[in-house]
């Protein structure tokens, strides 16, 4: 038995733990290995949840009737805790009908990979979870593509790089006008202007009116300090090999989502780790064209165009005396 001090002690790290965990500003390669760290589960009970038990009285026959209808459900789901989870069953099965879901899906991502963001909403229950892994797509969708200004300025300038992946036979039923200036796909324009902001004109009319692919930002850009671009590129274009970087919402619409099975779980478990790899990589060259913008992008411009000449803007270039 514990005694009051004890369980409030409990209680507060239980607390710590979840406010931390919300306010990470850790990369994600970091937040990933410390998620799949194994926590022994408390020995009871945090305060609130031996509070509703004291509290709440005998359960209500709505509590029994909605546990009969679910009962097909509820011995699924109880495999699913005793497959992945069987060391925090006991956690799982002292929350209330409506939160054992929630439940899993927190401890599930902390241990394994992370989940949808949909799992820890009031709407998701068990049967929602019992219909496939619900894992969180993070492919670079057509939205994400055309809704650039609200991505930090690293990426923004990034994007300015890179070939568009929809802009042949205007599969996205691009208006007349939007299609082509001045050989610049449509998509890219409003990309380039930002760009322009950002830079200036003067760097922007060096940019290929297409962007570079990813294989020539791999050839060119890989093992020096830009190193990431060719992966920012192989992103855009679903192309990294990763299952989380790769997979758009869209496809799981119409895919469906996987089945729950250990393999499966044991290989996005891995390629969880490679997507956390790949997006730290991406993160930081996108800080790295963050500082000083002009005078990096300089830097990256002699490199990608082989003119060394950009480096230092020629009006400022030391001029020989006499």
């Amino acid at each position: 038995m514990y005694d009051l001090e004890t369980l409030r002690r409990l209680n507060e790290q239980a607390c710590l733990a979840a406010i931390t965990l919300a306010s990470s500003d850790k990369s994600p390669s970091v937040q990933a290995e410390e998620k799949t760290k194994d926590a022994t589960p408390p020995p009871v009970f945090p305060l609130s949840v031996l509070a509703r038990k004291l509290i709440g009285g005998p359960p209500s026959l709505g509590y029994f009737m909605e546990l009969l209808e679910q009962s097909e459900s509820f011995t699924g789901f109880r495999d699913l805790v005793r497959e992945y989870l069987p060391e925090y069953e006991v956690n799982i099965m002292a929350e209330d009908l409506d939160r054992r879901a929630w439940r899993f899906s927190q401890l599930f991502s902390r241990k394994y990979f992370p989940l949808h963001d949909d799992t820890l909403s009031d709407e998701f229950g068990i049967g929602d979870l019992l219909g496939g892994i619900p894992f969180q797509p993070l492919g670079f969708s057509y939205e994400g593509y055309h809704g650039f200004a609200n991505l930090r300025q690293g990426y923004i300038l990034a994007l300015a790089l890179v070939e568009c992946p929809w802009d042949e036979g205007d599969p996205l039923g691009l208006s007349d006008d939007e299609e082509e200036a001045g050989g610049i796909p449509g998509p890219r324009i409003p990309i380039l202007e930002a760009f322009s902001d950002i830079v200036g004109e003067g760097l922007v009319r060096l940019l290929p009116a297409s962007g570079w692919s990813a294989e020539d930002l791999h050839t060119i850009t890989d093992d020096t300090e830009f190193d990431g671009l060719g992966l920012f590129a192989d992103w855009i274009n679903g192309n990294t090999g990763s299952i989380h970087l790769d997979t758009m919402g869209e496809s799981l619409d119409m895919e469906g989502l996987p089945e729950w099975d250990p393999d499966t779980i044991d290989e996005m478990t891995s390629d969880w780790h490679q997507a956390t790899e790949i997006l730290d990589k991406i993160h930081r060259v996108a800080l790295l064209l963050e500082q000083d913008p002009e005078r990096t992008f300089r830097k990256l411009m002699a490199l990608l165009t082989n003119n060394k000449d950009l480096i230092i803007p020629k009006e400022q270039l030391t001029l020989p005396i006499g």
